[in-house]
């Protein structure tokens, strides 16, 4: 609160400086050249305030004003007491038209573009009444460095008083927001030497010239300008709606995905109905496969969604095994062995069939391969298994071998992880083996009642971050 204060009060302090300081040189102006030629500085003073109220706005709270040509122009011409009135001119008529009307804004600018204009007087002073009408040449140049010093004097001006507000420096403030507009003040300069010459050689005739083609500029300036807007205003309009669709979109798809994983867990319900031995298995396995892909570094929630769908789907096949081979309680005869190894093909030409479940179908097809060649259905080896498939075999041995089943009783979580350990290089992917021993710990201590939870929304929005990066 305190440093507010004390930012308010030096930057009220400042603008009183800068307004007793262009007061002043506004006062002194008139004491240091007479003014001869009082009805062309009172066209000029007019026009100056006639192109102050007909500046075009620009986007934002910006104006395109010809002020600085007609206060370089007036200096040049008529001296200091020239480029005092015409600052005046523009200064009030922009306060009156332009701002909110604050005081302080008027005594800055009041100040502010005296000091300027003064400065821009100053050349007359310098090189004399005459030199306008000696070398058009050389009024070009002074013009340059009348306008250059205008814009310094203005910009400075102007970077200080943001500077104080902000608490940023000047020179970051400055460099961002008026360098790049050197070359227009320039250019303004220049303009300003023009209109200089033509009125010491033609007169008030000489000032008029230019006013219609700068008034046919304006008002082509402002029909561009004005269109621009429309359209800029139509295209936020537009973005505005876009910008609303896009939310409801991506609602609807967030949705959709729910569904999508709904409608997949029913289906996976409906197969543990049928298979009543391995009840709730195709979810534990999910759930572990999640875990081991997310230690091995896997971020993206396509890449995750599509693990996710592969493990709790990779049964999906046995729609098509008979009840009397799939819930057979004894060991399988060959004839037997070779109809259960068609599940996972059966399985992707189930899924495949669906755009949005094609990638999860190539690992339901390799989720009976083996790291050393040796698995079904294709015999795939090595890195040529997806890598979702191999971390699923992994979470699928430990969740088998660790499970009741009608000819069997489970085993301990400590077995299950000594026989994938020896597997590993043979049945199983050694760097996704790292994930399952950094993982075993947790699932070793999981409850014994091994009840699979609900898994409606992705896993993985909910995974232990602790667990992340400590293997692979």
């Amino acid at each position: 609160m305190e440093n507010t204060r004390a930012r308010t009060t030096a930057v009220e302090w400042y603008i009183a400086l800068v307004f007793a300081l262009g007061a002043g040189l506004f006062t002194v102006s008139f004491y240091l050249e007479p003014v001869d030629e009082p009805g062309g500085l009172l066209l000029v003073v007019v026009l100056a305030a006639l192109s102050e109220w007909l500046s075009v706005h620009l986007q934002r709270e910006g104006r395109a004003s010809l002020g600085s040509v007609a206060i370089v122009f007036a200096a040049l011409t008529f001296g200091p007491p020239g480029g005092a009135l015409v600052v005046a001119a523009i200064t009030i008529v922009g306060w009156a038209f332009f701002s909110r009307r604050e005081t302080r804004r008027l005594l800055f600018n009041f100040g502010q573009q005296n000091i300027a204009g003064f400065a821009a007087g100053g050349f007359a002073l310098i090189f004399g009444r005459g030199f306008v009408g000696e070398n058009a040449a050389v009024v070009l140049g002074v013009g340059l460095l009348a306008g250059l010093a205008v814009f310094a004097i203005t910009s400075w001006a102007v970077a200080i008083v943001l500077a104080l507000t902000t608490k940023d420096s000047v020179g970051p403030v400055y460099r961002s927001n008026f360098l790049s507009l050197l070359p227009h003040y320039g250019a303004y300069g220049i303009v300003g030497g023009i209109l200089a010459v033509t009125y010491e050689r033609f007169g008030m005739v000489g000032i008029l010239i230019p006013v219609v083609p700068l008034l046919l500029a304006r008002y082509s300036m402002k029909q561009v300008l004005d269109n621009t807007r429309a359209n800029v205003t139509q295209l936020e309009a537009s973005n505005g709606r876009l910008q609303v669709a896009n939310v409801e979109i991506s609602s609807m798809r967030d949705e959709l995905k729910v569904a999508y994983t709904g409608t997949l867990e029913s289906l996976t319900a409906a197969l543990d109905v049928r298979d009543q031995e391995t009840k709730g298995h195709s979810v534990r396995v999910a759930t572990h496969s999640l875990q081991m892909a997310q230690m091995l570094g896997m971020k993206g929630e396509e890449e995750l969604g599509m693990i996710y769908r592969g493990a709790l789907m990779h049964d999906v096949g046995k729609i098509g095994v008979p009840d009397n081979i799939l819930l057979k309680p004894g060991p399988l005869t060959e004839e037997e062995w070779i109809f259960m190894r068609r599940h996972p093909a059966m399985g992707y030409k189930i899924l495949a069939q669906v755009p949005y479940l094609r990638p999860t179908a190539k690992i339901v097809l390799a989720h009976h391969e083996r790291w050393d060649g040796d698995g079904y259905p294709r015999k795939l080896k090595g890195e040529q298994i997806p890598l979702g498939a191999r971390i699923f075999s992994i979470a699928d041995t430990y969740d088998a071998i660790i499970s009741d089943r009608p000819y069997r009783e489970g085993k301990s979580p400590e077995l299950a992880f000594a026989e994938i350990l020896r597997c590993s290089g043979a049945q199983f992917d050694p760097k996704v083996i790292e994930a399952f021993e950094a993982l075993f710990p947790k699932w070793a201590g999981e409850a014994t009642d091994r009840k699979p939870r609900a898994l409606i929304l992705p896993s993985w929005s909910s995974h232990d971050d602790e667990l992340l990066g400590r293997a692979g």
